[in-house]
């Protein structure tokens, strides 16, 4: 997904943005974490623990924002009948304009990491 605009496509917040926020989460979760608890150079190791608390931080702006537009648009995401509706035009605020931005670079600066890790 480009840099978003005003809007996305419902599919494109299934299919591209939530699992780029999750491959961000899997990675902090066992590879950093993992190079942590491995590290033997206490600077490398502290570089990596900087790293993860900044991710953690971004990821947390951002999960509030992702949650608040889920929220708004949950009729059209998750219908009431189990099935997905079709691919619909959401709008979307500042905060989570930013948010979704916000994923796509985190998303670029954690897989750049993990493929030195």
């Amino acid at each position: 997904m480009k840099a978003p605009s005003a809007n996305v496509t419902s599919d494109q917040l299934i299919n591209d943005v939530i699992p780029k926020l999750r491959t961000v989460e899997f990675i902090l979760e066992s590879k950093l974490k993992a190079a942590i608890q491995n590290s033997t150079d206490a600077q490398q190791k502290e570089k990596y623990e900087r790293q993860r608390q900044e991710f953690e931080l971004e990821l947390m702006m951002i999960q509030m924002n992702l949650d608040h537009l889920l929220s708004r648009y949950a009729d059209i995401i998750k219908p009431q009948d189990g099935t997905r509706g079709e691919n619909t035009y959401l709008e979307l605020d500042d905060s989570e304009r930013v948010a979704l931005s916000a994923i796509m670079n985190l998303y670029s600066k954690v897989s750049a990491l993990a493929s030195t890790l």
